[in-house]
């Protein structure tokens, strides 16, 4: 059974995260965005894979409001899109890359955040609750960040 504090606690993730997000993305300058992380790849490249699934979700979510249903997906589908798309990650504009995430994940949370409790309520019996909770894929990634970031 769904709750509404679950709902309420993975919409607060959402916006608690963006902050962060924020936060990590001002502090980068040329020099960190061309470091690597522990994924082994750039800062600037994770950054526009972030985008990328911020813009994945922002689709999904519309598709949600003119189907009504949630479309299943492949469970490889992660690893099939992060390696065809990790050669196009690797060359974006680095500075460019802080301007993409930063405009996508402020979409989808707005998205989120504008979605019928009835949408959010499919997502989680679904088990999909990154739908709702961007933090779930974008804090693991933040802490690569920062921790490239701070590495010398």
């Amino acid at each position: 059974m769904v709750l509404v504090n679950d709902i309420d606690d993975l919409l607060a993730g959402t916006l608690r995260s963006r902050q962060r997000l924020h936060t990590v993305v001002s502090g980068l300058d040329e020099t960190a965005l061309g470091r690597r992380t522990t994924s082994g790849w750039t800062v600037a490249a994770t950054l526009v894979h972030l985008a990328f699934y911020d813009d994945w979700v922002s689709e999904r979510w519309r598709r949600y409001l003119v189907v009504g249903t949630i479309q299943d997906l492949p469970d490889d589908i992660t690893d099939l899109v992060n390696t065809a798309g990790e050669r196009g990650w690797q060359v974006v504009d680095p500075i460019r890359a802080r301007t993409i995430v930063i405009e996508a994940a402020d979409a989808v949370a707005d998205l989120i955040h504008k979605l019928p409790r009835t949408a959010l309520v499919d997502a989680l019996t679904t088990d999909r609750a990154a739908l709702v909770d961007r933090s779930l894929h974008w804090d693991p990634h933040l802490d690569e960040i920062e921790q490239a970031r701070t590495a010398t």
